[in-house]
């Protein structure tokens, strides 16, 4: 019998298939976060580094990157995050050039240098698609080019949102005042277009802030009809169907 795939991060056993776009198989890991396609698996890299909790925000590279210097924390905040991605991209890009960054990388990462990526997007850029797209990791991927190692980022950074990240969320901004019923019942006429009002008006209505996802990824991530409906729940009982949606998807990881 076949061995069991294991994820490409920590190394547990059968990822979840996401089959929504298929081109090639891509995988979702329960257990770390972790989003990539099987063409990325190296059986000659090293063994998965374990259960690391920095493993969930980061690929195992980086984690041995940041645990070979100054002692960190295993729950970091944006600022470190951001700042522990920036620096560990500028790393990859001089080892192209400079023998002592090659060296670095070299040691911890579990791919060769020359197949590490150059130009992955940013930490700050990743949680923009996310956030813009109701935290959905496929939507944020394509948005920013759906390579493989964006797939990978995109994951760890979702999964930093979901837990230790969550606080700065739109899901945990500060309660906006109800809409007006007329305004919501605008939204129900409107066609193709809203206005600044009208926009704001949404976001108060499906998910209770003033300032939340991008209007096209609301409609990417739940369609028209979706959104219709919960604008009509939301007239009849005041529920927010989409808000726990989301919500509920980030709860599971």
């Amino acid at each position: 019998m076949d061995a069991p795939m294991t994820c490409v991060q920590c190394g547990h056993p059968h990822p979840v298939p996401i089959t929504r776009r298929p081109r090639r198989p891509r995988y979702s890991c329960r257990s770390c976060g972790a989003v990539f396609r099987d063409a990325i698996i190296d059986s000659e890299r090293p063994a998965p580094i374990g259960r690391d909790p920095l493993s969930a925000f980061m690929p195992e590279r980086m984690v041995r990157w940041v645990r070979e210097r100054d002692p960190v924390t295993d729950a970091p905040d944006r600022v470190t995050l951001a700042r522990w991605y920036k620096d560990f991209d500028a790393l990859v890009a001089a080892a192209r050039s400079s023998p002592e960054a090659r060296a670095t990388v070299e040691r911890v990462s579990e791919l060769p240098v020359d197949r590490l990526p150059a130009g992955v997007p940013a930490f700050s850029k990743v949680c923009g698609a996310l956030r813009a797209t109701c935290y959905d990791a496929e939507l944020a991927a394509a948005r920013l080019g759906g390579a493989d190692f964006v797939l990978e980022r995109v994951g760890h950074v979702r999964h930093w949102l979901a837990t230790v990240g969550r606080s700065t969320t739109w899901l945990e901004a500060r309660p906006a005042p109800p809409p007006a019923r007329e305004e919501v019942e605008a939204l129900l006429a409107a066609r193709d277009w809203y206005t600044t009002d009208q926009v704001r008006a949404l976001f108060r209505a499906l998910f209770g802030v003033d300032k939340g996802p991008s209007v096209t990824g609301v409609l990417e991530r739940f369609g028209d009809e979706r959104v219709r409906q919960a604008l009509v729940a939301y007239l009849e009982s005041g529920a927010r169907p989409l808000r726990e949606a989301v919500a509920a998807e980030l709860d599971a990881g």
